[in-house]
């Protein structure tokens, strides 16, 4: 498909340079920033480049704030038809507690105040808006340092940038440099090493292009020139619905052809048939540049059908054809290779020739890797499916429906091209309908079917019958992607070896893999099945392992980050198992209704704790209704954005119906003292978690006496520890120290240092809070001891904090800033990780470990901070 040049008249510019900062900010001043400005917007108003009216193209001054920013994005959102193109320069920053979110710097920002600096996600929302409710066009150009960079006036950008880049559908995104590389603003140079390529391509254009240059060509020829440089860099793009066909820009070195050129080339032939070879102009632009670089190895590699051989003949066309796009390198093409041995002996008897291989693997075996370049070939974007099916069948319009066909045929062209033809004939409503009701897409198309079956087969029959286990095993998982350790309970093998024939089947093509997780191209899934039955029995053993990682998550900085990584996968498991009838499904879609509370998706955890509800009370689990209405309760109690708040009545009769279904709950609890007490504790936990504060002191009352029936010391312990936080949050301080002190003892006469060291310190601070302080100041100390032989620093860090409490209370200033300070020093040294707040302060194997997490602050510690420092 041609690039069409946007609309000038139609179209707006923001433009966003940030020059100068604060002093003490630590971020090295950009004199090229606002040479780069008035360049580009010379350039971009340039009739023979853009032609944008002047008007048209807003410019910031170095000193807006993130609100004259989103308002000039606003107003040209509002005054663009056709393309909105938003330019930054400046500093980019990554927020130090959430490294995944890129901030753009402005001129009083700072790497310690976050805050002062524009969040990307703001222009990354405006833009989404735009493009889905406008129909815009849009592109946005980022040259964007970091000053931590290790060159000096250094701009460097990460792999954040381009992940939260790409995350805009319906739009392009250029980028300055590539993962973890710096990109150069160097002081001697007039502008910035990308804009100033940028500009320059702009005066000069690309002779081999047509008369516009589109996003994506001005993407492969600056990744061209700048990895060449002494201080090279590597431009990124980042662009869905096919964004890099975006163009804004005219092509100086394009020549019409005279008629008598076109007659002379009309017996030449030219390239595939845009049926065959539709949306690959970027990938062919960027493989020709690979070509000029002279003879070695190209592998062109891919899943099955996703074209590879047809991308490869045009390549090999256009070189041929074309001479002059790249060296007089003689070239050989081997089509579906298999077997490295087959490629090794080609290249060793053709060593001055380009070798241009398309294959299902990589072929990292193949050759010393200097003298091999890998092109991995991905799936068409979902427009250019569309397009390519329209343009076979001759339909206009449909493109809702021809999209989700797309989806359902992965994007691949193997797929694709039988279906196109088939809709000539076939409305495309039914065909669709078909698909939708069949085990698999094809599975009534036979010839089509048979053809896509053939391409898996030839894949899957490859691997060795571990990894066809493995293929089999892991296609029964209900969610969209998965990571090793959930495809090793699949497999029922450990996560290592897992995790290697897992990356056997990416190699082959028949997974896929992004940030550590894997996920099948839906078209092949289906041909991987085995019985419903198995797949049940299998997921059994995941549903548990998805519960067992989600409760720790929170005090786990590696598990939080897989939480957020796998939401997809744990929401898709909880339907799952609910549809499997697992008989602990209420309890897997509350954990993970709790999960994406924790992520800030009111929304989605609402969705799944009501769904949570529906199936126990659907099914008669009287428990499970009681967990689910209590997580109702809890979400409840916040109202999410745009939303109503909840009437004043509604939570109270919530309330009620919990309590009412948590006492049924109790009169069904097991008969045996231990177990009858340990379904006490949890029934408390649940009642904590709906605030139904005396509810839960009296089933933990409840369970305790049952504990002490049982005559169990350790879990009694664990009870007195999880009664006395409840009686420390109702206020009841005299009471928690007598049962924290009673649970120390008896970890004391254990051995259980850790244990007794949390029961101290929970008696520390109900005896601090009853005024009772030298007593307080004596526990407080016991604790410090324990945690000094078995803690972790956060725990000493904690420890050190409530006796600072303690001494200022007893008016010891200067020792309790002294105490505070080393607390400090544990939290933040080396090694340092998130601590217990003053209020965790259960046994850390118990279940008021969780209570505390609920209870909410006991004090105020930003007052007790002020306190100690003034």
């Amino acid at each position: 498909m041609t690039a069409r040049l946007s609309d000038p008249a139609a179209s707006r510019a923001v433009l966003i340079g940030i020059p100068q900062y604060a002093a003490g900010s630590r971020l090295a001043q950009l004199p090229a920033v606002e040479r780069n400005i008035t360049a580009l917007r010379d350039a971009l108003c340039d009739d023979t480049v853009w032609g944008l009216a002047p008007a048209s193209c807003r410019v910031l001054d170095g000193k807006a704030d993130t609100g004259d920013i989103m308002r000039a994005i606003d107003t040209a959102v509002q005054e663009a038809s056709d393309t909105l193109l938003v330019y930054y320069a400046g500093h980019g920053l990554l927020h130090p507690d959430r490294p995944t979110e890129l901030h753009l710097a402005l001129h009083d920002s700072n790497e310690q105040q976050m805050w002062r600096a524009l969040p990307y996600a703001h222009i990354r929302d405006e833009v989404r808006a735009a493009h889905r409710r406008h129909g815009l066009k849009c592109a946005m150009v980022l040259d964007c340092c970091f000053s931590g960079a290790a060159v000096e006036g250094g701009m460097s950008a990460r792999e954040t940038l381009l992940k939260q880049a790409a995350d805009i559908d319906g739009v392009c995104v250029l980028t300055s440099s590539a993962a973890t590389e710096v990109a150069y603003s160097m002081a001697d140079e007039e502008l910035s090493a990308f804009t100033g390529a940028l500009l320059h391509l702009l005066r000069t254009g690309v002779p081999e292009a047509g008369p516009v240059l589109d996003f994506g060509t001005v993407h492969a020829r600056l990744h061209q020139s700048l990895s060449s440089r002494e201080h090279a860099q590597h431009p990124q793009i980042g662009a869905h619905n096919s964004g890099e066909r975006i163009a804004v820009f005219h092509n100086p070195a394009y020549a019409a052809p005279t008629p008598h050129e076109a007659d002379r080339t009309a017996d030449v032939p030219g390239p595939l048939p845009a049926t065959r070879l539709f949306g690959r102009e970027r990938e062919l632009w960027e493989l020709t540049a690979e070509a000029a670089q002279g003879p070695g190895v190209l592998v062109i590699h891919g899943p099955p059908g996703v074209g590879k051989s047809a991308l490869a003949a045009s390549l090999y066309q256009r070189l041929t054809h074309h001479p002059e796009r790249h060296t007089a390198t003689p070239l050989v093409l081997l089509d579906d290779v298999t077997d490295a041995t087959e490629l090794n002996h080609t290249a060793a008897t053709a060593r001055d020739a380009l070798v241009i291989v398309t294959s299902r693997a990589s072929l990292t075996d193949a050759m010393p890797p200097q003298h091999v370049r890998r092109y991995a070939l991905a799936p068409l974007a979902v427009s250019d499916a569309v397009a390519l099916m329209q343009d076979i069948s001759g339909l206009t319009g449909h493109d809702t429906e021809l999209a989700e066909i797309a989806e359902l045929l992965s994007c691949f062209p193997l797929a694709l091209l039988p279906i196109a033809a088939r809709l000539r004939r076939t409305p495309p409503d039914l065909l669709l309908d078909a698909m939708r009701e069949s085990d698999r897409p094809l599975q009534h198309l036979h010839s089509d079917d048979n053809r896509v079956r053939t391409a898996f087969t030839v894949s899957y029959e490859a691997l060795n019958d571990q990894q066809k286990q493995v293929l089999r095993d892991c296609a029964g998982h209900p969610g969209p992607d998965f990571d090793r350790r959930s495809a090793a309970v699949l497999c029922q093998l450990p996560p290592g070896i897992c995790g290697l024939m897992l990356e056997e089947l990416v190699d082959g093509g028949l997974l896929q893999r992004a940030n550590g997780r894997y996920a099948f191209h839906d078209l092949y899934r289906s041909y991987s099945r085995t019985t419903p039955a198995e797949e049940a029995l299998r997921r059994t053993s995941l549903y548990l392992h998805l519960r067992t990682r989600l409760r720790p998550a929170g005090e786990d900085s590696a598990l939080t980050a897989w939480r957020t990584a796998a939401l997809g996968e744990l929401r898709a498991a909880a339907r799952a198992a609910r549809e499997d009838r697992w008989n602990l499904a209420t309890e897997l879609t509350c954990d993970v209704a709790e999960a994406l509370h924790e992520e800030e998706r009111p929304e989605e955890a609402e969705e799944e704790a009501e769904a949570a509800y529906r199936h126990a009370k659907d099914h008669g689990h009287g428990v499970g209704v009681a967990r689910a209405r209590a997580v109702l309760a809890r979400l409840g109690a916040q109202t999410a954005p745009g939303r109503v708040a909840t009437a004043v009545s509604a939570p109270s009769a919530t309330r009620q119906e919990v309590a009412d279904e948590l006492q049924r709950a109790a009169e069904a609890a097991p008969e045996g003292a231990a177990e009858r007490g340990r379904h006490l504790m949890d029934l408390a936990e649940r009642a904590l978690a709906a605030d139904l504060v005396e509810e839960a002191l009296r089933f933990q009352a409840e369970a305790r006496s049952c504990v002490e029936e049982a005559g169990d010391t350790a879990l009694l312990a664990e009870c007195l520890v999880g009664e006395a936080a409840l009686r420390i949050h109702a206020g009841q301080h005299p009471d928690a120290a007598e049962l924290a002190q009673r649970a120390a003892r008896l970890l004391d006469e254990r051995g259980d240092r850790e244990g007794a060291a949390h029961a101290h310190a929970t008696a520390a601070e109900a005896l601090r809070k009853a005024g009772t302080l030298a007593t307080a100041r004596h526990h407080a100390r016991l604790a410090l001891e324990h945690f000094e032989a078995v803690g972790t620093p956060a725990n000493l860090s904690y420890a050190y904090r409530l006796i600072a409490k303690i001494e200022w209370a007893l008016e010891n200033h200067d020792l309790a800033r002294r105490l505070m300070h080393r607390s400090h020093e544990l939290r933040h040294g080396p090694d340092a990780e998130e601590g217990p707040s003053t209020q965790a302060i259960a046994h850390p194997s118990s279940r008021a470990v969780r209570m505390g997490n609920r209870l909410g602050d006991w004090e105020n510690p930003r007052s007790m901070n002020q306190g100690l420092s003034g």
